[in-house]
C-alpha cells in the first residue's frame, strides 16, 4: 500500500519523457528536468526547472503541483500553499491539490481545515484502500450500540497516534472492531473502548459501519485545543514489563535511555540519523543506553563505539507489545521520527524526537513540543541534513538532565519521606494544586512507586483533571495490580465519566480483592443500576446489609430498586432513609413540632413540606385531600412559582412559599413520605385525575388567544432544570425533535422556560413553533395554557407532571437511566392515567424514542381528521 510521504510523492511526480542533455527549450522538457531533480532530491534545481516551465506554460496545473511539492520539501510552506491555492482556484475539485494542501495546513496547526482536506487522499492516491465495503461509511452520528470497523490505513506510527480516538467512538456507544497490522494486535487490544482487534485482510470484517482511522480527527472536529491528549492510552502487559525490568535493571541513579536512529528509506528518506552522529551522546555520564532499533542494520553499519556503549536486547522483541513493555522500564526514549516515537508518547514516557529540517506535518512547524503527546520534546535540524547541530543540542540537554537526576539521587530516605508526607498533607487538606506539584517532584525519584502514582491520581481527580487522573491510576495498577484501593479509585473515576461498563469492571475487580468492603459494593451497585442490572445491584445491597445491617445508603438503594420494580410497600418504607443521608440534604431544617406518624389528626394543623423538585410537589400533592380526610388542616409549603397553582387544591387550607424557617403547626411531614404513611401499593395509588385545576379566567384568556388555530395543538418541552444532577441524562434539545417537523395539521407551542427557551428562536428545519412563554409568570399560567392544548410532549420535567395532574394527554420522553417513578418495562404510568411513556432503548439515543413519538402523533392526528 502506498503510504504517507511516498503517496504524496507519487501523486505529484510523473514519469519524465526521454530528453537529451541539451538545454531544455519547451515547458515539457523543463518539467521533465524538474522531475529528474526531484527524484534525486535536488529540490533547489527542481524548483528552478518547474518555475521555468511555468514561465512558458503558466496554466499547467501539473507543474504547479510539482512546484508546490519541492517548495514544501525546502520548508517553504507559504509558497507551497500558494501553488495549491492557485490550482484550486482553477480546479476547485482537484483532489491532488487538496491533499497536498492538507499537509501544509496541518503543519501550520490549522487542524480543522487540514483534516477536512486530508479526506481527499482517497481520490488523490491510487490504491490507498481498494477494498469494497458492504457497510456504510460512518458519518459521525451517535453509534448507540452499533458496531463500527476502524481500519489502520497507513503505517504503524499512524495506528498508534490516531488510536487515541477509539475510546471516543466507544463513548458514542460504538462497539469498535479495530483492524490493524499483525505486529500491533496485542498492543492495540489494550486500548480502552476497543471491543475486538483483528488482523488486516483482503475482506473487511462485517460491522454496521466502517471508517478509516485517519478520518476520525476530521469527524470529531479536532483542533489544536481539542486533541485528545490523555496519556497513557496504551497499557502493555505487566508480566511482560516485569521480564524486561529484570533485563534493564541498573544501579540507583543511572538513567535508562532507549535509542532508535533509523527508519525505512521510504516514505521518509531524510528521517534516519547515521549512528556516528550519536557517538558523543553515548559518552554522557550516569546513563545506560538500550537499543530499540529494529531492522535497517545493513544501511547503517554501527561504529565500534556502539557495540560498547549500547545494550541490545532487541532479539527478544516479537511485536509492539514487547517494545512497549521494554519502553515502560526506561526513563527516556531518544528516537528519529518512527513508530517507536509514537509508542513512547502513547505510553506517557518521556521521549525526545530527532527531526529533519522539513519534518512531517504531524510535528507541526517551529515547535519544540507536540500537541499530540504531552511528554514529547522535539529537536529539529536548523538546515537540511544538519544532524550534528541536533545531536549537540540533545547531548547538552541530556547532560543537564543527568545532573538534575544526580541531585535527586543523593536525597536521603528521610528527605524523601518528608517530601511524600508533605504531598499527602496537601491532599488530605484538599489543596490539590499543591499536592500535584509535590507528587510531580517525587515522580523522577520514584518512577515505579505505585503509591506516588495513585495519590497523584487522587490529586488530579480533585482538580477535575480526569484524563490525567485516569493515566495515573492506570500506571499505578501496572505497578500494583492487586490493590483494591486503586481499582476502586479508577472505578469511581469512570462513574463520574458515566462510563458504567468500565466502572463495573474496575469495581468488580476491587470487590474480588476486598469482598468485605461496603464502599466498593455501594459503588459497584451505582455502576450496575444505569445499565439496567437491577438484580445484580440488589444483590450488592444484600451483601452490604449482611456486613453492616444498619447501612443507611444500602437500605435507601434497596428502596430505590424496589420502587423502580413496582414493589411500593417495602420500597417507600426503605425510601425513608433518604432523610438521613447527608449528601441529599432533603430537608436540613430543624422542626419544633413533631413529625406526623399517620395517626388521626382530629383538627390539628399539619405542615406538608414540598420536598425536592417542583415535579415532586405536583406529583405528591395528590395525597393532601387524604390528609384532610383524616381531620388535618393542611399548610402546604412549596416553591414560589407553584403557590397560585395549589391555592385551588382540594383539602389545602393554606399554601406558603418555602423559607428557611418552618411555619408553626402542630405536626409536619415531607411530601415524599406520604406514600409510606398511606401504605401505598401499585394498586392503591390515588390516581384520579384531574386533581389540579387551572384558573377559569386564565383558561378563557388563553382560549381567546389561540382561537385562530384549528390545528392539533402540541406543547413541547425539551430541557429540564440544569441544576438537577440528572439533567444531563434526562434533557434533550429541540433539534432532537426535528422528525416532528414534517407532520401536517399540527401546531407546536413552546412550554420551555429557562435558558433553553432560546432554542425556539431557531427551530429545526420545517418546524414552526409558537413561543408564548414570555406570558408565563408561574405554574398557574402554564396550567391554563396546557388546558388549551391537545397534547403535551415533554422530557421528564415538572410540566409533564402538571399535564398529568390536569388530566391532559401527555407523552413523556424518558432517558435510559430514568427516575424510579416511571418503573421499568411500561409505556404507561400508575400515577397518571393520561400519560404515555417513550423510553430510550440505549443511553443517549433520543432518535429512536422521538421517531416512535412521531409515528404515534401521525396516527393520532389522522384519527382525529377522520
Amino acid at each position: 500500500m502506498t503510504t504517507k510521504r511516498n503517496a504524496l510523492h507519487s501523486l505529484v511526480v510523473s514519469t519524465p519523457p526521454s530528453h537529451s542533455a541539451a538545454t531544455p527549450c519547451t515547458p515539457e522538457e523543463w518539467f521533465a528536468l524538474g522531475i529528474t531533480f526531484t527524484k534525486s532530491q535536488n529540490y533547489i534545481d527542481a524548483e528552478l526547472s518547474f518555475r521555468r516551465a511555468l514561465e512558458l506554460a503558466p496554466h499547467s496545473l501539473e507543474t504547479l503541483l510539482n512546484l508546490g511539492y519541492v517548495l514544501g520539501e525546502q520548508g517553504k510552506t507559504e509558497e507551497a500553499l500558494g501553488c495549491y491555492e492557485s490550482v484550486l482556484a482553477e480546479a476547485p475539485g482537484n483532489a491532488k491539490a487538496r491533499y497536498n494542501r492538507a499537509a501544509h495546513l496541518l503543519r501550520r496547526g490549522e487542524l480543522a481545515a487540514g483534516f477536512a482536506d486530508y479526506e481527499a487522499r482517497f481520490a488523490a492516491i491510487q490504491d490507498v484502500d481498494c477494498r469494497v465495503y458492504p457497510q456504510p461509511r460512518w458519518d459521525g452520528s451517535p453509534l448507540n450500540g452499533r458496531s463500527i470497523l476502524v481500519y489502520c490505513e497507513q503505517g504503524f506510527g499512524d495506528a498508534i497516534l490516531f488510536g487515541r480516538y477509539v475510546p471516543l467512538l466507544a463513548g458514542q456507544g460504538g462497539k469498535v472492531v479495530l483492524e490493524a497490522q499483525p505486529p500491533l494486535l496485542s498492543l492495540l487490544a489494550t486500548l480502552p473502548g476497543v471491543d475486538r482487534v483483528v488482523a488486516k485482510s483482503a475482506n473487511p470484517p462485517v460491522t454496521d459501519c466502517h471508517i478509516p482511522l485517519l478520518s476520525l480527527p476530521h469527524l470529531f472536529g479536532t483542533t489544536l485545543e481539542t486533541i485528545p491528549v490523555s496519556v497513557p492510552y496504551l497499557f502493555p502487559s505487566e508480566s511482560l514489563a516485569s521480564v524486561w525490568r529484570a533485563r534493564t535493571a541498573s544501579e540507583p541513579g543511572i538513567l535508562r535511555i532507549g535509542l532508535v536512529w533509523a527508519g525505512k528509506e521510504r516514505p521518509y528518506p531524510n528521517r534516519s540519523c547515521p549512528p556516528e552522529y550519536l557517538v558523543p551522546l553515548l559518552a554522557t555520564p550516569g546513563v545506560r543506553f538500550f537499543s530499540l532499533q529494529i531492522g535497517e542494520r545493513e544501511r547503517f553499519p554501527l561504529p565500534p563505539e556502539f557495540a560498547a556503549g549500547v545494550i541490545d536486547h532487541t532479539d527478544g522483541i516479537r511485536d509492539f507489545a514487547d517494545t512497549a513493555a521494554l519502553i515502560l522500564t526506561l526513563d527516556l526514549v531518544i528516537t528519529i521520527d518512527s513508530a517507536v516515537a509514537h509508542l513512547a508518547g502513547a505510553l506517557g514516557k518521556p521521549v525526545w524526537i530527532l527531526l529533519p529540517c522539513a519534518a512531517d506535518w504531524r510535528w507541526l512547524e517551529d515547535r519544540s513540543d507536540s500537541p499530540w503527546y504531552p511528554t514529547m520534546r522535539l529537536f529539529r535540524q536548523p538546515g537540511p541534513g544538519d544532524w550534528g547541530a541536533v545531536l549537540n543540542e540533545v547531548t547538552g540537554t541530556l547532560r543537564d538532565v543527568t545532573t538534575h537526576e544526580a541531585v535527586g539521587a543523593t536525597l536521603t530516605d528521610e528527605q524523601c519521606d518528608s517530601l511524600f508526607r508533605g504531598a499527602m498533607e496537601s491532599l488530605e487538606q484538599n489543596v490539590p494544586d499543591a499536592a500535584v506539584a509535590q507528587f510531580l517532584k517525587l515522580l523522577p525519584l520514584f518512577p515505579d512507586n505505585p503509591a506516588v502514582w495513585f495519590n497523584l491520581g487522587r490529586a488530579r481527580r480533585l482538580q477535575r483533571n480526569r484524563a490525567d487522573a485516569e493515566k495515573c491510576f492506570r500506571r499505578a495498577l501496572l505497578l500494583k495490580p492487586d490493590s483494591p484501593d486503586i481499582w476502586l479509585a479508577l472505578g469511581r473515576l469512570y462513574l463520574e465519566l458515566k462510563a458504567f461498563e468500565e466502572a463495573e469492571a474496575c469495581l468488580g475487580k476491587a470487590h474480588e480483592l476486598a469482598p468485605g468492603s461496603v464502599d466498593i459494593l455501594l459503588d459497584l451497585g451505582a455502576a450496575l443500576v444505569p445499565q439496567g442490572k437491577t438484580t445484580e445491584a440488589f444483590c450488592c445491597d444484600q451483601k452490604i446489609l449482611a456486613i453492616k445491617p444498619d447501612c443507611t445508603e444500602a437500605i435507601y438503594n434497596m428502596g430505590f430498586l424496589q420502587l423502580r420494580s413496582g414493589d411500593f410497600l417495602p420500597g417507600f418504607a426503605n425510601f425513608e432513609q433518604r432523610l438521613s443521608i447527608e449528601r441529599f440534604q432533603i430537608d436540613p431544617r430543624i422542626y419544633p413540632q413533631q413529625r406526623w406518624d399517620g395517626s388521626p389528626l382530629a383538627g390539628r394543623t399539619i405542615l406538608v413540606f414540598g420536598e425536592q423538585g417542583m415535579g415532586d410537589s405536583i406529583q405528591f400533592s395528590r395525597y393532601i385531600p387524604l390528609i384532610a380526610q383524616r381531620g388535618g388542616t393542611v399548610v402546604f409549603e412549596v416553591e414560589k412559582p407553584l403557590v397560585p397553582l395549589f391555592n385551588s387544591l382540594p383539602g389545602v387550607a393554606q399554601v406558603v412559599p418555602k423559607s428557611g424557617t418552618p411555619p408553626a403547626t402542630d405536626v409536619y411531614i415531607q411530601s415524599l413520605s406520604l406514600p409510606h404513611i398511606f401504605h401505598t401499593t401499585i394498586d392503591t395509588v390515588p390516581n384520579r385525575v384531574p386533581y389540579l385545576a387551572p384558573e377559569p379566567s386564565k383558561v378563557a384568556a388563553w382560549r381567546q388567544l389561540l382561537a385562530g388555530d384549528s390545528a392539533f395543538r402540541v406543547g413541547l418541552v425539551w430541557r429540564g432544570n440544569p441544576r438537577n444532577p440528572l439533567d444531563q441524562d434526562r434533557s434533550s434539545s429541540l433539534a432532537a425533535f426535528s422528525p416532528l417537523a414534517a407532520l401536517d395539521g399540527v401546531s407546536y407551542y413552546s412550554l420551555q422556560v429557562g435558558p433553553a427557551a432560546e432554542e425556539a428562536v431557531s427551530p429545526p428545519a420545517g418546524m414552526e413553533i409558537t413561543d408564548l412563554t414570555s406570558r408565563l409568570e408561574d405554574f398557574s399560567d402554564t396550567a391554563a395554557l396546557i388546558a388549551n392544548l391537545d397534547l403535551v410532549i415533554s422530557i421528564e420535567t415538572a410540566v409533564a407532571h402538571l399535564a398529568g395532574a390536569l388530566g391532559r394527554p401527555v407523552w413523556v420522553l424518558l432517558s435510559h437511566n430514568h427516575c424510579w417513578r416511571w418503573l421499568v418495562g411500561r409505556d404507561d404510568s400508575p400515577w397518571y392515567p393520561t400519560m404515555h411513556l417513550f423510553r430510550q432503548e440505549r443511553p443517549g439515543d433520543w432518535g429512536g424514542a422521538v421517531q416512535r413519538v412521531k409515528n404515534a402523533l401521525e396516527s393520532l392526528v389522522r384519527e382525529r381528521a377522520n
